[in-house]
């Protein structure tokens, strides 16, 4: 089996290139490295991943000349290495993908994530979506989107959910190192609410701005809350200065961005994790990575109900799906854990196993040993 792996990026820390790592590392497992050629846009870039990803060419940027290029390696490759998949790593990869496939004979397979099909497709993307031959979605939630769409056939969507590398992802001890590197209060003495993400306009719909109204809410009942916002982006001036606003500076603290290595201790360092995604035309998530890292290291989490996202959640075990635009719900969802140090014990061990059993890396890499035996 030889795979043609087309994708945006695997250098950066979004969630799409994560997917992609994971999943060129699970093929070339799979199929051994040589019978897997990867083919980037992006290369890589100032705050890209700190252990180097190995690529057999990239193109550099989004530009219309290196759009060009990708396209151009594409059809060398085809022609010259005669690829019996190639595997799509975005959807608006998929309309030139299909038809150079189609040209060779070539079976093609492609994933889709969240917002990215929902948000208005181009006219090439939606004709590829409905081309490819094969589709992953990350989540049961746009798998079903797609379909209720009539973008693909009832019942034809491979949903592989996305992974957690539990060798670096376990609960453990707090690393003191790096709490005192990233600011974060001990959670001996306070109960700590963390997030994590892009904050950045394009990804508005992580509701930060909901999270930090919410938080001025808990934190006039229980003193011994803190917020923790841990990344970087566009947005992050305008949070800083609602906190300002609501006078919490002294309870909300922005981390920056946080340095690969650290980011299993970072979690450590949390009481639960929130990420309330709203879902709507350039909003909304697959299924988001870091709850699933959060819950590996053995943290409770707090999802929203309108994407993917709930899907991190299972029987309210390992933490709460609530209604992105309910205040008071989720207030209640933070108080549940607060007060209740037994229950937060109990989510806590609950979380790291539904990690362990349901997102693991090696689940992960036996359903794409599954999904790929039917291609052979």
């Amino acid at each position: 089996m030889k795979i043609l792996f087309l994708t945006p990026g695997c250098f950066d820390k979004g969630g799409i290139s994560r997917y992609s790592r994971y999943q060129v590392t699970a093929l070339r497992e799979l199929f051994g490295e040589k019978n897997i050629r990867v083919l980037s846009l992006f290369g890589p870039e100032q705050d890209s991943f700190e252990e180097p990803f190995k690529v057999n060419w990239y193109a550099g940027s989004n530009v219309i000349l290196q759009q060009i290029r990708f396209i151009g390696q594409t059809l060398w490759q085809i022609i010259k290495w005669r690829p019996n998949v190639i595997h799509i790593a975005h959807v608006n990869f998929s309309g030139f993908a299909h038809v150079l496939a189609k040209l060779f004979g070539i079976k093609t397979v492609l994933n889709v994530y969240g917002l990215e099909v929902w948000s208005g497709l181009s006219a090439d993307a939606a004709y590829g979506l409905r081309k490819v031959n094969f589709v992953i979605s990350d989540c049961h939630y746009t798998a079903d989107y797609i379909e209720q769409e009539n973008y693909r056939k009832k019942g034809s969507t491979a949903v592989i959910w996305d992974c957690v590398d539990l060798e670096r992802f376990f609960p453990g001890m707090v690393n003191e190192k790096v709490r005192v590197k990233y600011g974060i209060p001990t959670r001996t003495d306070h109960f700590v609410v963390m997030s994590l993400g892009r904050l950045s306009k394009a990804a508005a719909h992580k509701g930060y701005d909901r999270l930090i109204k919410v938080f001025k809410l808990l934190s006039k009942k229980h003193d011994k809350a803190r917020l923790v916002i841990a990344g970087k982006g566009d947005s992050r001036e305008a949070y800083e200065e609602m906190v300002k606003h609501y006078d919490l500076s002294d309870k909300v603290i922005f981390t920056g961005m946080v340095d690969d290595k650290d980011l299993p201790d970072l979690y450590r360092c949390a009481s639960v994790f929130s990420l309330v995604s709203d879902r709507g035309k350039g909003r909304g998530e697959g299924i988001p990575l870091t709850p699933l890292e959060a819950m590996a290291c053995g943290i409770p989490v707090i999802v929203g109900n309108q994407d993917g996202s709930r899907e991190a959640v299972i029987d309210n075990l390992n933490g709460s799906v609530i209604d992105p635009f309910d205040s008071e719900e989720h207030i209640r969802a933070f108080e549940a854990l607060l007060c209740s140090p037994a229950l937060l014990e109990e989510k806590s061990w609950s979380a790291a196993d539904i990690a362990q059993t349901h997102f693991s890396y090696l689940n992960f890499k036996n359903k794409h040993e599954d999904f790929y035996s039917v291609l052979s």
